[in-house]
């Protein structure tokens, strides 16, 4: 008989749950640096930032908003276009309005057919003087039309000569940008945070022409089987080259977790490593939510709602067909039971699901930040889909972490044994099982939703563990350590 872990349910009431997070988001701990340093001016070069949506654009985020609470003041090189697959100017709350963000255009794919685009509309507003043309037309098409059609074809052509997807094409415009930066006000300490993880070359190319410290945050593997892309055998030499360069040559480099840290050490003895994880907001959480409200209270419906991206091995086809054979079993709960996902999903993954879509599962979509919050404030449970795979367990989901700083159920398909089902198991009010294990995920759902009908069903978190991923303490976690490199 398959055994599923919860951690734990117990009978609160739901008021008494609201009460007690209520009290508990309202009153942050006291955050403090080991003092040491005294702060500095650091350049954080990262390819994504808001408005750009995504988990990506998070981290970045937020250490631009708390390290100037922490003595340090934040330049951000950014990427100088918006065509990226999310946008969300709700993260752009957390720019303080003093911090100079310098988006740089480059000669990638994005870039370049933006400046073509720019051509072709100096022409499409002479055309009207000496044609019947609409303006920002060219041949009947929107100037997008070829704006678009230029890109995919640049982009095309980068594939064809190895480079990927064309991105690393910024890397010598920025290190130029920045090496002008540092001219104008020099800097003191340099912060590359990837994904992508072309951003450690420019660091590197910087560091060794300036002399300054440079602090690498490598949040994901250099070689990861997360997705079902393989790197061709160039590509990977040049990721493991990278990995190479990066912790040889980084003052010190950041991972998100342990596992990640241990992994590197276990190649690179001599490599001064640190983790510091990923975390939640509260001033997020206190905007985009009301705390008075409750939000599960109807035992009658249940709904479980899934958020993040959905590529590679994490789909949701084995979720859906689990949840399938719940209600098969639980006929009583066919017109109870909603699944809601919130996201975006890979090709692959919509073309699987598009003939077979049951109608209790609502894709919803990418929403920005303060609709995500909501929407898991307002749940019933949350899943939280990682694979059993060496990439996933050498990770710990960026959004996990906000997940646990709301009080609502957390169902959580995860490795067994992995670093993320060691932080969910001690947070509290969880439940896992292994998401490749279907006998296991099955009875997982028929636990959580028996017991929501029943009015068992709420978070029992353990605050005091939550607390130790607060923003402002994990920027200064960052504060610490940049004042340990500076000279």
């Amino acid at each position: 008989m398959s055994c599923v872990a919860v951690h734990p349910i117990t009978p609160t009431s739901d008021a008494d749950v609201l009460k007690r997070w209520r009290r508990w988001l309202e009153n942050a701990p006291a955050v403090t640096t080991s003092g040491g340093g005294g702060g500095g001016r650091v350049l954080l070069i990262s390819y994504i930032f808001p408005p750009t949506g995504g988990s990506g654009a998070q981290r970045p985020a937020k250490l631009a908003k708390y390290l100037p609470q922490c003595g340090w003041t934040v330049e951000v090189l950014c990427a100088g276009h918006d065509r990226f697959p999310w946008h969300d100017p709700t993260l752009m709350a957390n720019i303080p309005p003093d911090c100079r963000v310098h988006r740089v255009p480059g000669y990638e794919p994005a870039c370049v057919a933006q400046r073509l685009t720019r051509i072709l509309q100096a022409v499409s507003r002479w055309l009207p003087r000496r044609a019947n043309a609409r303006p920002r037309r060219l041949a009947g098409k929107d100037l997008a039309w070829y704006e678009d059609r230029a890109y995919w074809r640049l982009t095309k052509c980068a594939e064809r000569v190895g480079m990927g997807d064309g991105k690393s094409l910024w890397i010598g415009p920025a290190v130029r940008a920045a090496l002008r930066l540092h001219r104008q006000n020099p800097f003191d300490v340099i912060v590359s945070t990837g994904p992508p993880r072309f951003v450690h070359r420019i660091a590197l190319r910087i560091a060794r022409r300036t002399g300054l410290p440079w602090v690498a945050d490598v949040r994901d593997p250099f070689v990861s089987d997360l997705d079902w892309s393989h790197l061709n055998d160039r590509l990977q030499k040049d990721m493991i080259a990278l990995e190479q360069a990066v912790l040889e040559n980084a003052t010190a480099t950041i991972t998100t977790c342990d596992s990640l840290a241990t992994d590197l050490h276990k190649r690179y003895p001599d490599a001064a490593i640190r983790t510091i994880p990923n975390g939640f907001d509260r001033g997020d959480i206190l905007r985009c939510t009301n705390p008075h409200t409750s939000s599960a209270s109807n035992n009658n419906s249940f709904t479980l709602t899934a958020i993040g991206s959905f590529y590679g091995y994490m789909g949701l086809s084995q979720l859906i067909h689990a949840l399938q054979q719940v209600l098969l079993r639980h006929p009583e709960w066919r017109e109870r039971v909603r699944l809601t996902v919130a996201g975006s999903l890979a090709a692959y993954h919509l073309q699987s699901l598009k003939h077979e879509q049951p109608e209790w599962v609502t894709f919803l979509g990418y929403l920005d930040h303060a609709a995500v919050i909501d929407l898991v404030r307002t749940s019933a449970c949350t899943a939280l889909i990682l694979p059993n795979c060496n990439g996933a367990r050498l990770c710990l989901p960026s959004r996990m972490f906000e997940l646990i700083a709301l009080p609502t159920h957390l169902l959580a398909l995860v490795p067994p044994g992995s670093e993320t089902e060691r932080v969910l198991i001690t947070a509290g009010g969880c439940t896992t099982a292994p998401y490749e294990e279907e006998d296991r995920v099955i009875s997982a759902l028929e636990q959580v939703i028996s017991n929501h009908f029943a009015g068992r069903l709420n978070s029992g978190r353990n605050w005091s563990i939550v607390d130790a991923f607060d923003r402002r303490r994990i920027a200064a976690a960052w504060a610490d350590c940049l004042n340990a490199v500076r000279p």
